[in-house]
């Protein structure tokens, strides 16, 4: 059974930009193109197949859709397609439809509450629209909370270990609600930051390597490992980070200067600060460093996937993390990319990329 995991599909959907190869225009764009609400989706799914389903099903089966195209995959299985899963993180949800149906039940008569609003209410309706309008029908599972990509990384990567999928889609999509950016201003007191929020969704697809090899797949990074570390983990241990640990030890626990690390939180002094906590277990610090909370805002599970997908192109080509000034002047090419993500909640998670084994058996 292969135990090397592989990325060989990436599809990206957001307000900004559409499509893995418009990435670094992502990156570098000052403010949002195309709001959510006024994306034409038409363009990208047969939307006759989600016709009432909120913003964010429609975001993720686009992801879906372009993650799958771009792995050089079917769009629509058969017989087979018990043979690949799904697994998406979520922080809220179809909020949209979430607060609609449950303020038609408390003010309105129950009697006449939607159940369109109903069925795509609930965090998992997303992953129930990919399975039914991509004809999958192998695990599919959605996971809510922070870090949610993390986890759903972790899991279906162990699902394709294990031989249980060949192909697993793994995603993230948020789209925030009004009431949860005044919310979140209000907690955080940082109105500025807030104001970047955006939503989407981005999905990757991944394999045993040996399956990619079989089918002469493009391979974008290899997945060395990954792991979560939720708040009551870090009481329970008292701020015992031996996962994080771990997943460096696997490559000789020494970060390399041609390493990078990709950090973000829900602002950037604490991703710093966590950050550097972290490092201090681990022998060396001399790779790059990056913050990513400005880039990807607060958008939980969105920016989650989007710095996830940073991550994995970044250990494939060097071309989107030059983005950052850090990394302009940079002339080796980064071979591993160590990405971590925190949360208000203090889940933490990290995952670790790697180029080395890329297009090679």
């Amino acid at each position: 059974m292969d135990k090397n995991i592989v990325v060989t599909g990436i599809g990206f959907l957001n307000d900004w930009v559409i499509g893995r190869g418009n990435f670094s225009s992502f990156l570098s764009s000052p403010v949002p193109q195309t709001p959510i609400e006024k994306i034409d989706f038409d363009t990208y799914i047969d939307t006759t197949l989600v016709r009432r389903a909120d913003h964010v099903s429609r975001c993720a089966l686009s992801a879906a859709k372009l993650a799958l195209e771009d792995a050089g995959l079917p769009v629509h299985y058969g017989e087979e397609s018990r043979r690949i899963g799904i697994a998406l993180g979520t922080v809220h949800g179809p909020m949209h439809y979430t607060i609609d149906y449950h303020t038609s039940l408390v003010l309105e008569d129950p009697r006449l509450s939607s159940p369109i609003f109903f069925s795509d209410s609930v965090p998992n309706a997303a992953v129930s629209n990919i399975s039914t309008a991509l004809g999958i029908r192998g695990n599919t599972t959605t996971l809510s909370g922070y870090c949610a990509v993390m986890q759903a990384l972790q899991y279906g990567s162990e699902l394709v270990k294990d031989g249980l999928l060949d192909i697993c889609l793994v995603g993230g999509a948020d789209v925030n609600h009004d009431f949860l950016v005044e919310a979140y201003r209000t907690c955080l007191g940082n109105s500025e930051m807030i104001g970047k929020n955006f939503g989407g969704s981005g999905f990757l697809v991944i394999e045993s390597l040996k399956h990619a090899v079989q089918r002469k797949a493009k391979i974008y990074a290899q997945l060395e490992g990954v792991c979560t570390v939720t708040a009551a983990y870090v009481l329970a241990k008292r701020y015992d980070i031996s996962p994080l640990k771990e997943l460096l030890r696997q490559e000789g626990d020494v970060l390399k200067e041609h390493d990078c690390i990709l950090s973000s939180s829900y602002d950037e002094e604490d991703s710093i600060k966590r950050t550097s906590m972290y490092l201090k277990s681990f022998r060396s610090t001399k790779c790059t460093i990056l913050d990513c909370s400005s880039v990807f805002g607060c958008t939980f599970s969105a920016a989650d996937v989007f710095q996830i997908i940073l991550g994995v192109l970044g250990a494939y080509s060097q071309e989107n993390l030059c983005s950052f000034k850090e990394l302009n002047d940079l002339k080796k090419q980064v071979s591993r990319i160590f990405v971590m993500s925190t949360s208000l909640a203090g889940a933490n998670a990290c995952a670790l990329f790697s180029h080395r084994s890329a297009n090679k058996e």
